[in-house]
């Protein structure tokens, strides 16, 4: 048996080409969407796995190298930006107890940590400086060296160290029936998404289809991780909205990835799909990576030209009005025969681009 897949198009001078088909179609039929996993923005030495999901989640599953005794004990840890309700224990003899999570690395956050302190500030030349006494934040309110109020700062400030978190830090109580050296946890965090991105090459008869993940990180920071794309739209509970603000929080910078040249395999996990990458791969923020989903596939393919005609009705009775030239059509059918790496395979939602040769033998994107 044979399952099709169509790609459509529009032929004709006044009509432009677009895409609406197979892809597209599968993805719906499957109601589900691929992530990948993905690393927070801070270097991470520990052993790390990593699961993206398109809509900007990532889930973290990390082996932090410390020493956990027997009973309870209280364990710091450098994790960076996370949601603190997610943070499990991947161990089943460990058991998290309470967490005290400090992820507020911005200014304003080390401003409001800063009231009933002195502050020194730096004035326009950079060798005069004054102190003032922070009485209050939303509006600041500063006492000057002579008493009086004033609600804007008189330079740049200068903040004592101990005022700052320079990296996200979770303190985390811990129950453990044995004594380790080792803490295994799980958690979520923001900054990256994937998506699927298709070639069609048309021939004379045939088709080459390749395929692709499409991974950008925004602000996450993956290194020497495993990473899968979970193919699903899993649902997502609303909340708090200045925690999802901290979560997504911004920190974009140039960087490099070392990446894998391994097509990426599949399997299924309940009702979705699963695609790991080969090997360990490196992400970082502000790249963008691309990943093939499968080997390039030569498939056969039909084309078909389709007019919908509209005939106007008044009342019961059809009416003859002017002259019109309607669009055409074109319909790509992809054959995608049973048995085969491309017909059996679960295909993500995606875009396809289609192209054609032109008289001199260079690709033209027609859809």
């Amino acid at each position: 048996m044979m399952r099709q897949q169509r790609v459509c198009g529009y032929a004709g001078k006044q009509v432009s080409s677009t895409v609406i088909g197979w892809l597209r179609g599968a993805a719906t039929a499957m109601a589900i969407t691929y992530p990948l996993t993905v690393l927070p923005a801070y270097p991470l030495q520990a052993q790390t796995s990593l699961t993206i999901y398109n809509d900007g989640r990532v889930l973290v599953r990390r082996t932090l190298q410390v020493a956990v005794p027997k009973g309870t004990s209280t364990q710091r840890l450098t994790l960076g930006a996370l949601d603190p309700a997610t943070l499990f224990s991947l161990d089943s003899t460990v058991n998290i107890e309470r967490v005290s999570y400090d992820g507020a690395v911005d200014e304003a956050s080390v401003l409001r940590r800063s009231v009933g302190k002195r502050l020194i500030f730096r004035l326009s030349d950079p060798r005069d400086t004054v102190s003032a006494l922070v009485l209050g934040v939303d509006p600041l309110r500063l006492q000057m060296p002579d008493g009086r109020i004033s609600f804007s700062a008189p330079g740049m400030a200068l903040y004592p160290s101990e005022l700052v978190v320079v990296e996200p830090t979770a303190v985390v109580g811990v129950e453990s029936n044995k004594g380790q050296d080792q803490l295994r946890v799980g958690y979520f965090t923001g900054g990256a998404s994937w998506e699927a991105s298709y070639q069609v090459v048309l021939g004379r008869a045939d088709a080459r289809v390749t395929g692709m993940a499409v991974i950008p990180s925004q602000s996450l920071r993956a290194e020497n991780a495993e990473i899968r794309l979970l193919a699903g739209s899993v649902s997502r509970a609303a909340a708090p909205g200045a925690l999802q603000d901290r979560l997504m929080e911004k920190r974009m910078a140039a960087a490099q990835m070392a990446r894998s040249d391994a097509v990426a395999t599949e399997q299924k996990v309940g009702e979705f799909h699963l695609y790991s990458l080969g090997g360990r791969s490196t992400l970082l923020p502000g790249l963008t990576t691309s990943v093939a989903l499968f080997d390039p596939a030569q498939v056969k393919y039909e084309r078909n030209y389709v007019v919908h005609g509209d005939v106007p009705y008044w009342g019961f009775l059809p009416q003859m009005g002017e002259e019109t030239e309607p669009p055409v059509q074109v319909v790509y059918t992809l054959k995608r025969p049973r048995k085969t790496d491309f017909g059996d395979r679960p295909l993500p939602g995606g875009v396809a681009r289609m192209y054609l040769p032109d008289s001199s033998g260079g690709l033209q994107l027609v859809g």
